[in-house]
This record gives structure tokens, C-alpha cells and sequence, in this order.
């Protein structure tokens, strides 16, 4: 019994020169859609460019002050920030020196405030509405004044830099079209 074999030997000259075409166009299409989308970008930035410069020749005096304002708001979340984290530094430079956390709980800031006040002495010694004074006192022991003020100045300044870029988009679309 004889089998006869049909197959061909396998020609590895012939599959590096397709392989080298088809890297040679695979080249040639990659470098034809980087030009394409180089001139399209160019293209866009300049009308991008034109656009900004259309609208900021309308803006008013008023657009000015807002942006100044809520830009202001938006420092002053990031000041509070900053603080925050730089007491947070100034912890973790204490515990890795003396290998002790040192607290600063809200407590301290509440007694710094309200020095020899009623509310004070009530928080000190309450006469009344004991659970109250408890619910306060947990509040004011338990939570650190890093994250007291990291966490509402970073949502301060996000807000409002979420604001601005809502305000400034409005206005640009508004001005664009007015004069269409």
C-alpha cells in the first residue's frame, strides 16, 4: 500500500516577502491616517483658536467678576486643602520620628473657637440634654482635623472648578451664537 502525498513543501522565502509586503503596507496605512488626522488636529486647533479669540473680545466686565469669584472660592477650597494635608505631613513626620501617632482631633479646634464660651462649659459640663453633649463630644474626639479640612476643601475647590468649566463653556457657546 503506497500513500501519495499532494502537499507542496513549504517555501519560507516566499512568506518573509509576503510578510515584508504586508509590513510595508500596514507602514504606509498607519502613515497615511497620521497625516490625515495631523491636518484634521491642525485644522481644529486653528478653528479652536479663532473661536476663543472671537468670544474674548465680547466678554463683559461681568464675565471678569464671576470668573474672578468663583476662581477665588476655588483657592481658597485648595488653601484649606493644602492645610489639611500639610498638618497630615506634619503628623506623619512626628510618628516616624517618635514612632507615635499624634492626634489632632476636631476637639482641639472647638476649644480654640469657643474659649470660655456657654457652649463650652456645656460641652465641659452639661446641666442638661446629656446625650446630646455625648453625640457632640464623640464628634468633636473622633474625627481628625486633617480630614476635617482635606475633605471639605478638596469638594470646595472641585466644585468649583466644575463650576467655572460649566460657566465658561455656557458663556462660549452663548457668545458664538449670538452673532450667528
Amino acid at each position: 500500500m503506497t500513500i501519495e502525498s499532494n502537499q507542496t513543501r513549504f517555501n519560507h522565502e516566499n512568506w518573509i516577502g509576503q510578510l515584508y509586503k504586508f509590513i510595508d503596507t500596514a507602514s504606509q496605512f498607519l502613515n497615511e491616517i497620521f497625516n490625515g488626522l495631523t491636518v484634521l488636529l491642525k485644522k481644529g486647533l486653528l478653528q479652536i483658536w479663532n473661536d476663543i479669540r472671537f468670544v474674548f473680545k465680547q466678554l463683559t466686565p461681568q464675565d471678569f467678576i464671576i470668573t474672578a469669584l468663583i476662581t477665588t472660592i476655588g483657592m481658597f477650597g485648595v488653601i484649606i486643602f493644602m492645610t489639611g494635608l500639610g498638618l497630615f505631613a506634619y503628623q506623619t513626620i512626628l510618628w516616624l520620628q517618635e514612632g507615635i501617632w499624634t492626634e489632632f482631633p476636631l476637639f482641639v479646634v472647638f476649644n480654640f473657637i469657643f474659649d470660655n464660651t456657654a457652649f463650652q462649659q456645656w460641652m465641659l459640663q452639661p446641666e442638661s440634654w446629656f446625650g446630646l453633649q455625648k453625640l457632640f463630644s464623640w464628634f468633636l474626639e473622633i474625627i481628625p482635623l486633617s480630614a476635617a479640612l482635606m475633605i471639605p476643601g478638596i469638594s470646595l475647590a472641585l466644585f468649583m472648578a466644575t463650576t467655572l468649566l460649566i460657566t465658561f463653556t455656557y458663556r462660549f457657546y452663548q457668545l458664538r451664537n449670538r452673532n450667528d
